[in-house]
């Protein structure tokens, strides 16, 4: 069985998630590889089974399962699984506002995850939530939910290279989209700055959303305790931010989790997230920035109780789930 992951080459969850599965899958002696949407002619084949295998879009038309994270070819052959990485909300609100800025040929998320949903033999999702409104908008596809594994052999707690600053130190660098931006939390810091000594590191910045964010951290008197970057560690980097802060906050929108909040998580780190996050050590209140900070405060005093929360899952899981799932679709 050939089974192609179609996904763009870039440093995205969508990315490891792909890359995490093609590779877990080769170990257990699937021929599984990466196709890169971006980087179509691209092709690499590893002395290793442990690392990826990537072939040229033109030869992956061929694989007996495709794997669409991203792109699908034109032209291939062969069973589809739809993997629907994206949150619905977001989908949807991305394909207004495409088609508000670039009018005609627009990027349109939202109609492709329904026409992939539609078409596709199985969807894939990792969180119940989506799989309830993906399973809505038609009640005959298949859509199944699979755990939403990482390399746990890599993220894990390894000695830190010097505690970041601040009493504690409250780190997030989640890709800046509207879905998961740290807009909120800044705007409730001042008066976190009040009641704590905690200080903000907010990286992963986009170059080109600095004149936005510099000057509202200025303006609040945030950027006073604060470090702030367009920064994009690469992974021993991140892992070592992990064991070295007090808190990640995974402040992505309903609660829902990523495979930056398992990294953490799995390298040791204290999780703070909105209400609905099962592998969160603190939850905290969605909405109003005075409650918000209410209850920062309270769980930086030490004054709020960690949750108990769900073991992490490794890439391996994923990969047995989504095998079986090729097996039923491939008789």
């Amino acid at each position: 069985m050939v089974v192609v992951h179609h996904t763009l080459k870039n440093g995205s969850g969508l990315n490891r998630v792909a890359t995490n599965m093609a590779i877990a899958e080769r170990l257990m002696g699937i021929d599984s590889c990466l196709s890169y949407t971006n980087e179509p002619n691209c092709e690499v084949t590893p002395d290793e089974p442990n690392m990826m295998r990537v072939v040229p879009m033109d030869k992956a038309k061929n694989a007996d399962v495709h794997v669409v994270h991203s792109h699908l070819p034109d032209g291939a052959k062969g069973k589809t699984i739809f993997v629907a990485h994206g949150t619905p909300e977001h989908c949807f609100g991305m394909a207004v506002e495409q088609g508000k800025v670039n009018g005609y040929a627009a990027g349109d998320p939202w109609m492709l995850s329904l026409h992939r949903i539609n078409t596709c033999d199985v969807t894939v999702t990792f969180w119940d939530r989506h799989a309830y409104i993906w399973q809505s908008m038609n009640p005959k596809a298949d859509v199944r939910v699979v755990p939403m594994g990482i390399d746990t052999e890599f993220w894990k707690p390894v000695e830190s290279q010097g505690k970041w600053v601040g009493s504690p130190s409250l780190f997030t660098c989640e890709n800046s989209h509207q879905i998961k931006w740290p807009l909120d939390l800044i705007l409730a810091f001042p008066l976190i700055m009040k009641e704590t000594d905690a200080v903000l590191h907010a990286h992963y910045l986009p170059l080109d959303q600095h004149r936005y964010w510099f000057p509202l951290l200025q303006a609040n008197g945030s950027s006073y305790k604060s470090y702030a970057s367009g920064s994009f560690f690469d992974t021993p980097t991140l892992r070592n931010a992990f064991c070295s802060v007090g808190y990640y906050l995974n402040l992505v929108r309903y609660g829902d989790f990523n495979t930056v909040c398992l990294e953490a998580k799995a390298s040791g780190c204290k999780v703070i997230s909105y209400k609905g996050n099962p592998y969160a050590d603190f939850h905290i209140s969605e909405g109003s920035q005075l409650e918000m900070a209410r209850e920062l405060i309270e769980i930086i005093k030490g004054n709020t109780q960690p949750r108990e929360t769900l073991p992490i899952v490794s890439c391996e899981a994923m990969a047995k789930e989504m095998i079986k799932i090729y097996e039923e679709i491939t008789k």
